[in-house]
């Protein structure tokens, strides 16, 4: 005959019952909100992202008459595209870095967005500042205007993963958005640019070619002085051991950090504001230099992790035989 358990022992069961259920309850509820506020923030991500360059600026972005001496810096998002821009365009101008970061009110009213160029009222075809003419560029291979030159700059898809999630929700201002969320985002297409897996892999079949930098942003922070030299003599403009000094002083995170409204996009986005979708009292309220930090990814979650490496896998390595980026960066060496 089963002997009934003593009161206290049901009665602190009951209670542990209880407790359990109580945080299932808060864990669902706390999951509920995230997803409500992922949704949220995604349809105001996808709708501003999605307005940001108008059909008839990027078909000019694309097609313009390029010169044989322009230089493109072509990057998919967040691996570095501002840097080198500011190195390129230091290294064709003269002067101390105090007139160098007076002669521009932001980078890209002297360094033009291929495709956002026309909706923000610049003229691609007018001459520059200086010489060569320097364009910014996300595009693939496959879509970008042809005729110029181009430089273009990989990171680790992981690092440059999470620089884009600390800067494109906020550049949107769409409020709290998780980082899985976002994940499944870039997966599903939220970029112009598609993912960083085949844009790198449309652009590697290019590397040899004469038109044609590869530079990788963990070496321009390893050794910044070197691929200045290697910038400058593609770019063909003299860099004797003063300009690549003075260049490389003006280059580095605490010098841009200094001047940061130079490199915080605000000329684009006041002038993108209400095609965007903004309020008219909108401030803008992203920067473009954060931590310029190699490893920082190391803070993503292991699920987005696991996804950033199995795509890899399914894109990069069977198109090129790259099994990581580690690889990818000793071939670009040799």
């Amino acid at each position: 005959m089963a002997h009934a358990k003593p009161a206290p022992l049901l009665a602190a069961a009951g209670a542990a019952t209880v407790a359990i259920g109580a945080l299932a309850l808060k864990k669902y509820l706390a999951a509920r909100r995230v997803r409500a506020s992922d949704a949220a923030a995604m349809a105001i991500l996808g709708e501003r992202n999605g307005r940001m360059h108008s059909p008839e600026s990027v078909a000019a972005g694309r097609s313009f008459a390029t010169r044989p001496s322009d230089v493109f810096i072509v990057t998919y998002p967040k691996c570095g595209t501002t840097w080198v821009s500011a190195i390129c365009h230091f290294l064709r101008v003269a002067g101390d870095r105090e007139t160098l970061a007076a002669d521009f009110g932001e980078i890209t009213e002297v360094v033009p967005w291929d495709i956002v160029a026309r909706d923000c009222g610049q003229d691609l075809d007018a001459d520059q500042v200086a010489s060569p003419r320097l364009f910014k560029s996300h595009e693939s291979y496959e879509t970008v205007a042809k005729g110029g030159r181009y430089i273009y700059v990989a990171r680790d898809p992981k690092d440059a993963f999470w620089s884009f999630y600390k800067f494109l929700p906020a550049y949107m201002q769409c409020g709290p958005l998780s980082v899985e969320c976002f994940a499944r985002g870039i997966f599903g297409g939220l970029s112009h640019s598609g993912g960083i897996w085949t844009h790198f892999a449309g652009w590697w079949p290019r590397r040899r070619d004469a038109g044609v930098l590869w530079v990788c942003y963990e070496d321009v922070k390893r050794d910044p002085a070197r691929e200045i030299r290697r910038v400058a003599a593609f770019m063909g403009v003299d860099a004797d051991d003063a300009t690549v000094e003075r260049v490389r002083a003006t280059t580095t995170l605490q010098a841009m950090s200094a001047d940061g409204s130079k490199y915080d996009d605000h000329f684009v986005f006041g002038k993108l504001r209400a095609q965007m979708g903004f309020p008219e009292d909108a401030v803008h309220m992203a920067t473009k230099v954060r931590s310029g930090q190699v490893g920082g990814s190391k803070a993503l979650p292991p699920k987005v992790a696991r996804m950033l490496e199995d795509r890899w896998r399914g894109t990069m390595q069977r198109r090129t035989g790259l099994g990581t980026y580690a690889e990818l960066r000793a071939s670009v060496a040799h």
